[in-house]
Parts: C-alpha cells; structure tokens; sequence
C-alpha cells in the first residue's frame, strides 16, 4: 500500500511481486528452506525501498529546483519604488517631484515632524523661526514662486544698510557704513592674494594677516572683529579660524533681497508633504545596497524595522554622515568621505525675545561690539517687520549652548542694558534654538572648512550606485539655503526619473542655472549675484549689480579627479548618470 502511489520503475515492480508471492511460497518452502528464503526476500524488499526512495528523492529536488526557478522569475517585492531619507526642504522636494512623476515613494523622517532644519512655532500671531529665517533672494527664487503660488505673504526685504552699531560701553559708533566699506575694499585685496597663493588657508589667517600689515588701522581691533563676525561669521554659522578663504567662491545669491515668510516658513514646505508618504520618528541607522535594489534600516518604537527600495536618496545634513550615524554597506567612496569631512557644520543660535513695550531703535538691525566674541553682537528689530514687540539675537558663540535658558536670557539682556539702559523692562518670553546639541541636525549649515573646495559640494551630490544624496551641502551654487536644498531634491529626482526610465524626455529645469546651461534663459531673468557680501551695503543683496574683486579675478577653480570607477558594472553605470 505505502508504495502504491509513489513507486515506479524496478524498485515498484520488485515490491509487488514479492508481496504477492510471499504468502503462496511460505506454504511450500520446507522449514530448513524458508529462512534462507526469508533472507532473500529480506534483501530483496531492502533494495526496493532504497530504489523507491532513491526516486522518490530525485522527484523531490526535482520540485524543489522547479519552486526555485519559479521564485526567481518572479519580480521582487519592494516596499517603494524610492524611499527618501529626511523630511526637510531637500528630501520633500524630491519626494513630491517623484511622487507627481508616478513612482511609489516613501519619505523616512527621524524627527516626529517635518522641516528638518527649517521649525517655525507662533506665539499669536508671531512666527517664531527656531531655524531657517529669510528667502535670499526674491528674484527667481523658487521658494518665493512657491510662496506666492500658496498665497503667502513676504515681508519687504531686510534692509542691512539700516543699522546702527555700538561699542561694549553702549556708545554709538558714527560712520559704521563707510568704515566697513573701507575694510572690506582692503579685505578684499588680501582674498584675491590668498586664493591666488594661499587657497587652503582659514579666514582668520588672512584676516590676521590683513590687519599685522597695518593697511587697516583705520578701525580699531574692536570694530574689525566686528565686521569678521558681521560679514563672514554669522554668514556662514562660522568661526573664522575654521572658515576656508575658498568661501569667498563658495555659491552664489539670487538678486532682489531676503523677504521674511510672514506666515512661518514651515508653511511652504507643508504644501509639499501634502501628497507624500511621510513616516514619522523612523530613524535610519543603515544603508545596504544590493545588486539591484537597497535596503533601509531603521529604528520605531524600539524595534528594528527593514525597507527595499529600488533607489534611496539621503538628505540628511552633513553632520549626520560625518558622524557616522548611518552605516554603508558597502562603504562609502574615499572620494565621498574626503568630501564629507571638508564640508564643516556651522553653529548658528537664535534667541527670540518678547517684551512689552518697544524701547529700542527704529532701525532694521544693531551691531553690538562684544566682550566675549560673538555673545549677542548681532540684533534684528522684528518689530519692523510685523508690528510684534519683538528682538531676535543671532549668535555663532560656540558656548552659547551650554546654558541654561534662564543664564542666556540673562546675557541677552545684559548685552541689551548695556545698549539702552538699566530701565527697559524684562521680556515676557523667550524662545532658544539649540541645533548643535539637536541629535538630528548636530549643527545650523554647511560651511567650508580649512582646506575645503567648492568642488566637495559636487562631489557630495555624486550618487553611488543605487544611493543619491541631496541636501543644502550639496548644492555648490546655492549652499546653505533652503532653496539650495530644495532645488538639491529636484536636481536628484531629475536623475533617479532618467536612470529608471532612461528613454524619459528630461524634465523641465527648475532654477536659473540649468536654464543658462540650457540656452534658454529669457532677458526676464537676472543673473544670480555672487554670494558673498562685502559691506553693509553689498550685505543688502548687491542689488545694484556691483562685482567683488576677489570674485572677478578668480572664477575658475582647479577640478578635482574624476570619481573612482565602481566595481560593479550596475554601479559604474549608476555613477556615469
């Protein structure tokens, strides 16, 4: 019976008949005869179930290899078609681009909100902007077409030219306009020098070096490290010792002026998550990319969580790769680590002050000369801009952190008594951004280091593989933005649409320079000013279409080597787009 149904061949055949011809030969065997027989037959019915199971082996590797070919004809399962690393400018920008384009994409957001870097809270009717503040630019900005198209109003532009400066002793300092007009013409003599000579030294070096040679004694000490803070500094959320002199040629600036997004500048991007797949407090800790497809790891609710994905693209600031808190497998280029480490994470704070009564200047900004360097030197006047009883500090001290908020409140107003006066009244409330201590962001912006180029922001935005990466750092024409950052996620959704679908027509550009790449840029457009500023006047957005000398003089950097060939073919073909 037991090999009635699964038998075939010899071994089936020798079974049946020793069964059926058992009972009839014992009956006629004689008894010294029948126990050879039964050892016989033994035999016998030994090698027939070895046979039998011997095939009935073969037809079970036989279905197991015909299950196997038909798993791998099947198509693998992904989760997304493109899983987005980061909920800020960058990674909403690139998820909505994909998303309008018909791919399937899941955004993975460690922090329990979007925005990133950009966090906007109200009191009333207040926008209190703990990160991001200004739109630098307003003439072909996206962001501002953006905001417009939503409906949202922009404040005029800040107006750098209108403020006023004080020493340590609260005495107002006469000429402040025309003296830093003066410094920064020296200034910008010794960075023509040093990016010809010198293009891996710091800021300060150079900075040093301009004031030992005596050409700016006109300013005393005070005052020059005033306008370092001013100009450079609080520019790029840098100490000067750390700033690269290649910071000078580090992006560039649309023209038209900084509006402020008077209704919080969480309100642009939210229109971007509106049709997104956004997860919340999913912490990326690994970044496996196979042969063709990549797998996420991430931490929810204490539990390690897996995501495939055919592409990925990581927006997370540069602090966070330098830091090592997301794991590549396989490892990172040397050329993309070298980039990561020469791109610094600045330290930016800001400290929102409410008070009662406005008792200050009618000016759009103060300069403060500090005891310290950098606590509390520079002020905006908020109340300008929306009628609210409110000052805002901007701070790069590096320290400033480590306080308590009740000791940096009592600073901030130390720093303003000291301007107007024992009598002004405490503020009502007060708000105090911490990013460096932020374990999602470890920092405010990107900044070159010493010895850092304008070209790591290029390599940085090279993809590896299956992996893309986008973010502000990577934007090399409009780094440490939130326009560089979102017009990075567009720029990686243009080349993950043209990998996947490589006979795709290319989608329609975006942002100034791939127009002008193009050919196809109409005479209602204005070039893109150079970033940097070079006074309180040039600081106003160059608006008038001055050119900075050092700029003129070197346009063109040294390229760095071309990227390192991949060993895989996929992958080489990946890096080639």
């Amino acid at each position: 019976m037991m090999f009635s149904t699964s038998c075939r061949g010899f071994a089936c055949w020798a079974s049946k008949e020793l069964a059926r011809l058992m009972p009839l030969l014992s009956f006629r065997l004689a008894p010294h005869q029948f126990s050879s027989f039964a050892l016989i037959l033994s035999s016998l019915f030994t090698l027939g179930s070895s046979l039998a199971f011997a095939q009935g082996a073969s037809l079970s590797i036989d279905s197991k290899l015909d299950t196997k070919s038909e798993l791998q004809a099947k198509p693998m399962n992904y989760d997304a078609d493109v899983i987005v690393v980061g909920a800020g400018a960058a990674g909403l920008a690139a998820a909505s681009e994909l998303q309008s384009l018909g791919y399937k994409v899941t955004v993975l957001e460690a922090r329990e909100r979007i925005g990133g870097r950009v966090h906007t809270l109200f009191d009333g009717e207040q926008a209190i902007e703990m990160g991001a503040n200004w739109l630098h630019g307003q003439d072909d900005n996206p962001l501002v077409a953006l905001a417009k198209q939503q409906g949202h109003r922009l404040s005029a532009p800040t107006d750098w030219g209108d403020s006023l400066s004080y020493d340590e002793y609260g005495e107002e300092i006469e000429d402040t306009e025309d003296l830093s007009d003066r410094w920064y013409t020296v200034v910008a003599k010794y960075i023509e020098q040093y990016l010809e000579r010198e293009p891996n030294a710091s800021m300060q070096m150079l900075m040093d070096d301009a004031q030992k040679s005596g050409d700016l004694g006109f300013v005393s000490d005070d005052l020059h490290n005033l306008f370092i803070n001013f100009m450079y500094e609080q520019d790029w959320a840098a100490d000067a010792a750390e700033l690269s002199v290649q910071a000078e040629m580090d992006g560039e600036d649309y023209r038209g002026g900084d509006p402020i997004p008077l209704a919080g500048f969480q309100t642009i991007l939210d229109s971007l998550s509106q049709k997104v797949d956004v997860l919340l407090a999913r912490q990326v800790s690994a970044v496996q990319q196979l042969e063709d497809s990549v797998e996420i790891s991430y931490s929810y609710q204490g539990q390690t969580q897996v995501m495939r994905a055919k592409r990925v693209v990581i927006t997370v600031p540069v602090s966070i790769l330098q830091a090592g808190k997301i794991r590549f497998s396989p490892e990172l280029s040397a050329r993309k680590r070298e980039a990561i480490a020469l791109l610094g994470m600045g330290h930016l704070n800001k400290v929102w002050l409410k008070f009662p009564e406005v008792f200050w200047d009618d000016a759009q900004a103060f300069l403060r000369v500090s005891p310290e360097k950098d606590r509390f030197s520079l002020w905006l006047n908020v109340h300008q801009v929306s009628q609210q009883p409110y000052l805002l500090a901007l701070s790069t001290a590096t320290q400033l952190e480590a306080g308590s908020d009740a000791e940096i409140v009592e600073e901030a107003m130390l720093a303003l008594r000291g301007m107007y006066g024992d009598e002004i009244p405490d503020p009502l409330n007060s708000y105090i951004s911490r990013w460096q201590n932020d374990p999602f962001s470890l920092g405010a912006y990107s900044y070159l280091r010493q010895g850092g180029r304008p070209e790591h922001r290029q390599i940085l935005a090279e993809n590896e593989g299956l992996i893309y990466f986008a973010g502000e750092a990577s934007h090399s024409e409009f780094p440490s933005t939130v326009h560089g950052a979102y017009l990075s996620g567009l720029r990686e959704a243009a080349k993950i649409h043209k990998n996947l679908n490589p006979g795709a027509e290319p989608l329609p550009a975006k942002n100034l320079l791939e127009l002008k790449e193009q050919g196809d840029l109409s005479e209602s457009f204005t070039e893109a000013s150079p970033k940097n500023i070079g006074n309180l006047e040039t600081k106003n957005n160059l608006d008038q279409g001055e050119k900075i000398p050092a700029l003129e003089a070197k346009q063109e950097q040294e390229k760095l080597p071309q990227a390192e060939e991949f060993e895989s073919t996929e992958m080489r073909k990946e890096d080639d787009l």
